[in-house]
């Protein structure tokens, strides 16, 4: 599907992954789009981060969530990121350990 190369006009870019699946930033003259995985959570982070402005595209076999950057995004992206953080230092030890309970005796 998309190939991977660098910030090439129209040439998407892997930014990372979302569950295992492929979050692309697609570069054009009028901007970038970022292109999120199709999915429940993917379609979760593309109406918080797109402010409910996104919309479904199909790239091969397929899907993705589009969400434009703009400067509004980009702020709301910056706030995310320091909210995430200021979580995570309030709290180092905010660790979730499952809890596996043996089998009562014979």
């Amino acid at each position: 599907m998309f190939d991977g190369r660098r910030n090439t006009e129209n040439s998407p870019q892997c930014l990372g992954y979302l569950l295992g699946n492929e979050v692309w930033v697609n570069h054009a003259r009028d901007g970038q789009q970022i292109l999120i995985p199709e999915g429940d959570t993917g379609q979760r982070l593309a109406c918080l981060i797109g402010f409910g402005k996104a919309h479904k595209i199909s790239k091969g076999d397929k899907c993705y969530w589009l969400v434009s950057h703009s400067r509004q995004v980009d702020h709301l992206l910056v706030e995310l990121i320091d909210l995430l953080v200021s979580i995570r230092y309030a709290h180092p030890t905010m660790v979730q350990l499952e809890m596996i309970l043996e089998p009562d005796g014979p």
